[in-house]
């Protein structure tokens, strides 16, 4: 196992995805099920990003999302709003549910190092973006690590106030993270 495996991926697990139908309604049912409490929803999050791919290609996908704490894990609820996206081609062969597990890394030389690391293992690129928010900026991407590990795993990081905002959501704090 490289360095870059174990140092700059292994160590930096804090997310699990979950493709859904209605982002209310999961919501709910995390609320009553496991007592995450705390949801900032982010309608239309793939409208404004730029430097959108969807396998090699320029990408055309919509989505929204809802994010929560459960602990120390970022909760992700996605919903497939349009275009051809990793969520739709999810749901196409598994329905909703489990859908990624995400490696946040601390800077944009950590994700570069980590993507190198998942190239150099010759896995794709199954769709990425960038989006530039009011509170800072998040760059990601999900590689197809579905015959590895059973779903996709993203790679992603964020600047500015977006990670403190982060972390006041993880505390419980009602903190928009996207607006």
């Amino acid at each position: 196992m490289s360095d870059i495996a174990k140092t700059l991926i292994g160590r930096k697990f804090d997310q699990i995805c979950f493709v859904v139908d209605d982002i209310e309604a999961a919501i709910e049912k995390w609320k009553k099920i496991n007592g995450v409490e705390v949801w900032n929803v982010a309608y239309d999050l793939a409208k404004e990003q730029t430097e959108k791919e969807y396998r090699g290609q320029p990408g055309d996908f919509q989505f929204s999302c809802a994010y929560g704490f459960a602990g120390d894990t970022l909760i992700e609820l996605a919903r497939h709003d349009g275009g051809r996206s990793v969520y739709q081609d999810w749901k196409d062969e598994h329905g909703c549910g489990p859908h990624h597990v995400g490696f946040r890394q601390t800077s944009a030389e950590e994700y570069n190092q980590a993507v190198g690391h998942y190239l150099e293992l010759g896995l794709e690129k199954a769709m990425a973006g960038f989006f530039q928010g009011p509170f800072g900026n998040c760059r990601w991407s999900y590689w197809d690590t579905r015959e590895q590990i059973g779903c996709y795993t993203e790679l992603y990081y964020v600047d500015g106030d977006l990670g403190a905002r982060m972390d006041a959501l993880r505390r419980g704090e009602n903190v928009s993270i996207t607006s």
